[in-house]
């Protein structure tokens, strides 16, 4: 006799309950955007600078689930693309495969140690910066793998407060359970 009422998509949209977390990722992409901007020459360490970027998105692709992190990790392809003068397509797939590959590395990782966000912005870097010399070659060669190296190094060192950071701000991932 009374049939439910469906609401409207857009009703559906706006009562989501992931636009918390749907800010605070944007929030926290957005910050470390600017702070690699207006930071990066400051914090150069021996000619080593550190990509805030892929730190904040290796950190989060250890909380978010695979689509979330691919869909930060475009995001934070556009946003590092926004900032260089570099090709927009190749900064973006890099950033979004690597975002995806590492939201899946809690299978063999622990999400609550910290030294796991040590390896899983290691490997950002490695991942992000190799896919995008692979699409986009640099004259360099060398030199650049050496800078790469470097900033490897210190995303490494800056992971365990991004990560404490990172679990402050957000949510813990909920696994569902089929």
């Amino acid at each position: 006799m009374y049939e439910r009422i469906r609401p409207l998509w857009i009703a559906r949209v706006a009562l989501w309950q992931g636009w918390g977390t749907t800010l605070r990722v944007g929030v926290l992409l957005w910050v470390a955007t600017v702070l690699q901007g207006i930071l990066l020459p400051a914090i150069a360490v021996r000619g080593a600078m550190p990509d805030l970027l892929l730190l904040m998105l290796g950190c989060l692709a250890l909380q978010l689930n695979p689509s979330a992190a691919a869909t930060a990790g475009f995001f934070a392809g556009l946003l590092h693309a926004s900032m260089l003068d570099q090709t927009v397509g190749s900064l973006i797939l890099s950033r979004t495969v690597a975002a995806f590959a590492i939201a899946w590395l809690p299978i063999m990782l622990d999400r609550q140690r910290l030294l796991s966000a040590c390896l899983a912005c290691a490997l950002m870097v490695l991942l992000a910066n190799g896919l995008l010399y692979l699409a986009a070659p640099s004259i360099t060669g060398w030199d650049w793998w050496r800078a790469m190296v470097g900033v490897m190094v210190y995303n490494t060192i800056l992971a365990v407060p991004a990560y404490g950071l990172i679990r402050r701000v957000l949510p813990p991932y909920q696994e569902e359970i089929a």
